[in-house]
């Protein structure tokens, strides 16, 4: 039995090594995304009328308000994907081969190339907001006005947190998990406490309502900026950079850069392209499905932070074995990563669905929303086991070279699943709300059955010894 238990364990501690701080890190961002709607969900009539006046909004439009938000700034912050995992792929596959300088001189192509879309993305935060959300989501008129209010704060601040969002993405991938899981202590433990001041006006700060969530979120990032590049400049991180590297363009390096990071871009960006797409479907069958809508997915984020952080961690992990041509280790780390996954999702899922009442409370006691909420949390629930073990699937492929397939699943699964079956089933069949997430569900499965189908068979090409 000791002999069966060892290897067991010798496998599980450099996983939980990697991933705990990344669930950590991670953890934090999404559950201050959980607790802003909370914040802003209760806020007084009076107040809202105050900041709004002439609109009617009420606390549910400013939660569904702030998850609109919160989309909208994920969806913009998928082409930035193009250099992080463009970056940390390439980066790992280096440090596998023992080669720290080449991967030093990487970061600091990635950052400089990276200041450029961050800009434009600013910009587009600023001026496009009233378009995004009163055109394209469909969104009611307090709920655009509040949208864009917090929106045009983040922008002024958004160079530094989406740099921020670079590095750190970065050096996460490529193993150094405690930085990222300090600066994400770091930022969000700001962002709560100015958030409670600053919504309700706390102490001597002023009450500011959306607009003081807004100011909170932008200043914790942007001190996380400074400390973030502090780190990596005095070289205290996996990671460093010369100014030469920052300074010295080569193309070549851009370019291997973007090419590597452009299939996993795409993926992510059909993923928050369906999203997003949903979003102003709920928008569309209600106020009260859409706030119900919201709720459920900033649950489901919830979920996304324990998957997302044990797929990085077999991106790393996964991605170091490939470069290190050990392709039956990393074959056996997805696997314990599936495993581990599927443990502690199952445990979670049943808690949601047996007291989904209880977790909706938190946001909202609105007697129109709560049972919608409470009836999707129950389907939210199912979706996550087999989510779950898909991101597993899509992060291992990644990290033994297959790049384009995880692309394929998404946008199949996103455009003809979720979009096209899932406005069918809403609509066309009445199944409303239900038949959104329904549509879900069907997708994560496919995914799964054919993602690990397609790892076995790369795995079996590697050994066998047929090139890339």
């Amino acid at each position: 039995m000791n002999s069966r238990f060892w290897p067991v364990l010798k496998t599980s501690v450099p996983i939980l090594k990697t991933s705990v701080p990344i669930l950590v890190d991670f953890g934090a961002q999404v559950l201050m995304w959980t607790i802003e709607p909370m914040l802003v969900g209760h806020l007084a009539l009076r107040s809202m009328q105050r900041f709004y006046p002439g609109l009617g909004a009420s606390g549910v439009d400013a939660l569904t308000a702030v998850g609109g938000v919160v989309q909208v700034i994920l969806f913009t912050c998928t082409i930035l994907l193009t250099f992080v995992f463009g970056a940390t792929m390439l980066i790992n596959k280096l440090l596998g081969a023992g080669k720290r300088e080449e991967a030093d001189h990487f970061l600091g192509q990635t950052l400089f190339t990276a200041m450029f879309p961050a800009i434009g993305i600013a910009l587009i935060w600023y001026f496009l907001s009233p378009v995004i959300f009163r055109t394209l989501l469909g969104a009611s008129p307090a709920v655009a006005a509040i949208s864009v209010d917090y929106m045009r704060v983040i922008a002024w601040f958004a160079p530094f947190i989406l740099m921020n969002f670079v590095a750190i993405g970065i050096v996460r991938g490529a193993g150094d998990t405690h930085l990222s899981m300090i600066v994400g202590l770091l930022v969000n433990g700001i962002h709560l406490v100015l958030a409670v001041c600053l919504v309700y006006g706390m102490w001597f700060f002023p009450e500011m309502g959306v607009r003081g969530a807004a100011y909170a979120a932008a200043i914790g990032h942007t001190i996380g900026f400074f400390f973030t590049y502090s780190v990596i400049l005095r070289g205290k991180s996996v990671l460093t950079f010369k100014s030469y590297d920052f300074r010295s363009i080569k193309r070549s390096s851009i370019w291997r850069i973007i090419k590597t990071g452009t299939p996993c871009t795409l993926e992510q960006l059909a993923w928050m392209t369906g999203i997003t797409i949903v979003i102003g479907f709920s928008n569309r069958l209600g106020s009260t499905e859409a706030a119900a809508h919201i709720v459920a997915l900033t649950f489901h984020r919830l979920f996304a932070v324990m998957y997302l952080a044990f797929g990085m961690g077999a991106l790393t992990l996964v991605g170091q074995r490939y470069g290190a041509k050990e392709y039956i280790r990393a074959r056996h780390l997805s696997y314990m990563f599936i495993w581990l996954i599927f443990g502690v999702v199952t445990f979670l899922a049943a808690v949601i669905f047996f007291r989904a009442k209880y977790f909706v409370i938190l946001f909202t006691t609105d007697p129109d929303v709560m049972p919608l909420c409470i009836e999707i949390l129950k389907i939210i629930a199912f979706v996550q086991i087999p989510k779950a073990m898909s991101y597993i699937l899509s992060f291992s492929l990644r990290g033994v070279g297959e790049n384009r397939y995880p692309m394929y699943l998404a946008f199949a699964g996103v455009f003809v699943i979720e979009v096209f079956l899932g406005f069918n089933l809403a609509f066309v069949f009445g199944l409303s709300l239900a038949g959104l997430w329904i549509a879900a569900i069907i997708d994560e499965v496919l995914k799964v059955l054919l993602g690990a189908r397609r790892f076995r068979r790369r795995i079996k090409a590697l050994v066998a010894g047929i090139p890339d």
